[in-house]
């Protein structure tokens, strides 16, 4: 009796859902006909869930499909992504290079100073060279000819002192208009010390050589903000010259340039003016001097 009462159940359930239904659409007005359909609960469970299933297939297409994606917690877009990895890439390197230039300057420093420690020598990659195998009494061929040609230059010039009646710790008159101008252009700005113009402004022509006023070694060759690309050279007699603002340098530091030589090319890089120039500091005993002193200002313009 059991069995049989449950069989009915579910029969009963299966007709109701199988029980089919008409919907007609009638006019309000006249009460005529439009059209009708014949539905059954279980046809409206199907296409009701139908319906639901293509409406969230719908909404997840559009939203993965769609920049709508990234409004979505959790996710982002790859390209910045990849960007930021780029950009963490760069920072990285830029540190290193930042550690570098920091340890260059603190060697520079201890260099001036006398305090750096000679036994090492740090390349590019901050390796350590293998000092006990260098041969310190190697001397590089040029180095030879450039020793000669300054003992040659210090001969003449003590001669000429010497006949001119000339003390060597005179100022500019001990050895008049002795160097080369450094470029060609005219001279707009003067030496004034009070004022902090330690130089000599040379206006000129975009990429006109830069010279060296004298034979020397260039120590510096750096670029900053405040006087872009400067070069500076020592030459004989504790003098330094510097070369500033320059469009690029052609020297590394260590090399040796003869009186003449092209260093460098005048531009208008770090702080800019309103057209290419070079400012030309000359330092003798750790003190600025007025370059025109030494050299003929007909030879620069």
């Amino acid at each position: 009796m059991v069995k049989d009462k449950n069989n009915t159940n579910k029969k009963t359930l299966l007709q109701k859902l199988r029980y089919k239904y008409r919907l007609i659409i009638l006019n309000e007005d006249t009460f005529e006909q439009k059209t009708s359909l014949r539905l059954s609960r279980m046809n409206l469970y199907v296409l009701g869930s139908v319906f639901f299933l293509v409406v969230v297939a719908m909404v997840v297409g559009v939203i993965a499909f769609s920049p709508l994606k990234y409004y979505m917690p959790g996710v982002g877009s790859i390209d910045v992504r990849t960007r930021l990895i780029e950009m963490e890439m760069m920072t990285n390197s830029l540190e290193k290079q930042v550690d570098k230039r920091n340890l260059w300057l603190e060697n520079f420093q201890k260099a001036l100073s006398g305090e750096l420690d000679s036994t090492f020598f740090l390349s590019d990659d901050l390796t350590v060279l293998d000092y006990e195998n260098v041969d310190i009494d190697a001397v590089a061929e040029n180095e030879l000819e450039f020793r000669e040609e300054m003992k040659d230059d210090l001969v003449n010039m003590e001669e000429k002192t010497v006949a001119l009646g000339i003390y060597k710790n005179s100022s500019a008159d001990a050895y008049p208009l002795n160097y080369t101008a450094p470029a060609i252009g005219v001279v707009f700005g003067f030496f004034d010390e009070q004022d902090k113009q330690y130089g000599i402004d040379i206006r000129g022509l975009e990429k006109e050589n830069v010279r060296a006023i004298e034979s020397g070694v260039i120590f510096s060759a750096d670029w900053n903000p405040k006087t872009g690309y400067v070069i500076g050279v020592q030459h004989k007699r504790n003098t330094v010259s510097f070369y500033k603002h320059n469009n690029a340098i052609l020297k590394k530091v260590g090399s040796f340039v003869q009186r003449g030589e092209v260093i460098a090319l005048m531009g208008n890089s770090g702080h800019p003016a309103d057209r290419p120039h070079l400012y030309f500091e000359l330092w003798q005993n750790g003190k600025p001097v007025n370059p025109l002193d030494y050299m003929d200002i007909n030879t620069i313009n």
